[in-house]
Order: structure tokens, then C-alpha cells, then sequence
């Protein structure tokens, strides 16, 4: 991807991961949100199987330095609708907002992701999905600090809308009571390397009703359970007798101190036996024995399954609320 400016218009490259890195942290610090980069992950982040940094990617430079980045990809199946999803993200240093770089990077990734979604599946109904940013707390202008309200008013101007709330909850590991639970015929678990495949398809299985959700790629699935913040000591899976993975919690260290639940699910046909409050468990208890101070989890606010209720009844509390934005596909012509 490219454009005329007098900053350099190119793509992310390999090399790029440290700075993209420092950008994301300096983004992150300047937007008031709790996210932490570090190198490995951007690295990890740009071999990801199905990204293509020459088509799907732009990178801004001024001089040597990255200033602003985009990116996009396109769901490898549809959700529980039908729908393609096609994300778009990014981001600009503070210093160079407000000067149309934004824009013209949600342009480009935009009419990318168009092209891709037609490409890969030809005929269905697709849409943009960005993530909006962090709620501003009760009695406060919702578009601020600044880099909330930079983004939402960037993407409102190109037609997204708010789409969903994610609540975002956090256990005190330090001061509150851990549950114990059991399972009558079913084995909780650290999870092994045998366990990956059958964990991924419980994933596929447990999410197939959920809003908006797309079942991973095999190769996608191993990039994150091989990540370098992947931490399988604290996650868990419910085996039974069979050997079939019934429920999950695949966990992963972003922050110091904090474990974060990043997939928590159960089959459907494996519902109401007390299954995910035993993973949860399990998991909360690990992450405690190795020192964690807190535990984080995240939410559909709208979710069905009642996962909030069951977060909650833990000893859960809701820390901040995230909002996804969309807006529909119009085919390129």
C-alpha cells in the first residue's frame, strides 16, 4: 500500500518489531489504556500465518522513525450470521495526529479488506471491525482523554458504529478466596502439547454461537499457543474419559504480574455441568502458586451464555468496558 505525503508511505516489515513496539507503547501511555508491547509479540505478530506485510500492512516513517502503522485481515470462515469479518487496526504517534495520516491509513486498509473479503469469499455479507477504545468512567465526556476520542470520532466519520461492549474484569489474586472445584468424570488438567488440536476445536465448538465469533486456522492456533507469552502452566483443559477436550482456559502473560484468561469456553453439549467454573478455578489457583497478583478476563456484555453472572459469582469485579465498532462492506466495484 501506498500514498503521496511527506512522510514515507510504505509497508511493515520484519525488522519493524522493535518499533513498532515502542509506538504501540507510546500510543497506549498517550491513550490512557492498560495494553503493554513488548518486541517478541510484534515479531510474532508479523509472521502470522495469512498476513501478507507488502498488501495488508502500512507503515508511516518520518525519516528513519515509524510514526503511524495500519493493518487488516479477513476471517478465514464466517460468524454464527454468515458475515465475514474483516478487522482493520492502527495507530498514530500523538505528535502526528490530526493531519489526515488516520484517515488516509483506514482508506487504504479499508479498501484492502474489501478486496480481500470479495477474494476469499465471494458473494457473502462482510463488515469493518475496529476497536474503539476504553469507556471513559460514569459522568465523564465519553470521548475523552484524547486518544479515545481520536478514534472514535475517526471512525464514526467513516460510517462505523458501535456494535458491541466488552467488559473487562479483574481478580484480585492476592486478597480474594480461591474456589475448588470438581468435575464428577472429567480430568482438570495443565494442558500438553497434545492437547492444542482438541483444545482448538473445543474453541471452535464452544464459540460457534457466539456474536461475531470466527473459527481459527490450525496454523493460526499454534502461533498463539506457542507464543512467547503463552503461559500453559497456568492454562487448563477438562478432559474426559474419551480423551475429547470439553472445556478450557488458555492463558497468556502480557503484563508483570498479571495472567490474563485470554479464551475461556466449554462445548455446547458440555453446558451446565460446572465445567468453566472448574477450568477457571483451576487456572486462578496456578496463577497464584507462581505469583501472580491479579487475574484478567474479558466479556461479551451481551453474551448469552451468562459468562459475566458466572465471572462475577467467582469473585470477578468489572474493571473497565472496551467497545467495538463496525460498519458493512460495500463490494469494490
Amino acid at each position: 500500500m501506498s500514498t503521496s505525503s511527506p512522510l514515507t508511505w510504505t509497508s511493515l516489515r520484519p525488522e519493524d518489531a522493535g518499533a513498532l513496539a515502542a509506538l504501540a507503547n507510546r500510543i497506549h501511555i498517550h491513550d490512557g489504556d492498560e495494553q503493554v508491547a513488548d518486541e517478541p509479540s510484534m515479531r510474532e505478530w508479523l509472521a502470522m500465518p495469512g498476513l501478507d506485510l507488502e498488501a495488508d500492512t502500512v507503515a508511516v516513517r518520518d525519516g528513519d522513525e515509524l510514526v503511524a502503522y495500519g493493518a487488516v485481515g479477513v476471517s478465514i470462515s464466517t460468524d454464527r450470521d454468515g458475515r465475514v469479518r474483516t478487522g482493520v487496526s492502527g495507530g498514530v504517534a500523538p505528535e502526528h495526529r490530526r493531519g489526515g495520516i488516520g484517515t488516509r491509513i483506514l482508506e487504504l486498509t479499508e479498501r484492502r479488506g474489501a478486496q480481500l473479503a470479495t477474494e476469499r469469499h465471494p458473494g457473502r455479507p462482510a463488515h469493518f471491525r475496529a476497536f474503539g477504545g476504553i469507556d471513559a468512567p460514569a459522568g465523564q465526556d465519553p470521548y475523552s482523554p484524547g486518544g479515545r476520542r481520536d478514534a472514535r470520532a475517526l471512525l464514526e466519520r467513516r460510517g462505523y458504529r458501535r456494535a458491541r461492549s466488552w467488559s473487562e474484569m479483574a481478580f484480585d489474586l492476592t486478597g480474594t478466596p480461591l474456589p475448588e472445584v470438581e468435575v464428577d468424570g472429567v480430568e482438570i488438567i495443565a494442558p500438553g502439547p497434545q492437547h492444542r488440536e482438541p483444545t482448538r476445536l473445543a474453541h471452535v465448538a464452544a464459540f460457534a454461537d457466539h456474536w461475531g465469533s470466527t473459527a481459527p486456522s490450525s496454523e493460526q492456533w499454534a502461533v498463539w499457543w506457542s507464543a512467547h507469552t503463552a503461559r500453559t502452566a497456568q492454562s487448563v483443559v477438562a478432559v474426559d474419559p474419551e480423551g475429547t477436550v470439553l472445556g478450557y482456559v488458555v492463558a497468556s502473560e502480557h503484563k508483570p504480574s498479571v495472567l490474563h484468561l485470554v479464551l475461556v469456553g466449554t462445548r455446547p453439549e458440555a453446558r451446565g455441568r460446572g465445567i468453566a467454573r472448574a477450568v477457571i478455578a483451576r487456572s486462578l489457583r496456578a496463577a497464584a502458586d507462581a505469583g501472580y497478583q491479579r487475574a484478567e478476563l474479558e466479556v461479551d456484555s451481551e453474551s448469552l451464555t451468562g459468562a459475566g453472572r458466572l465471572y462475577e459469582s467467582l469473585g470477578f469485579t468489572v474493571h473497565q468496558v472496551s467497545a467495538t465498532y463496525e460498519k458493512p462492506i460495500t463490494p469494490p466495484e
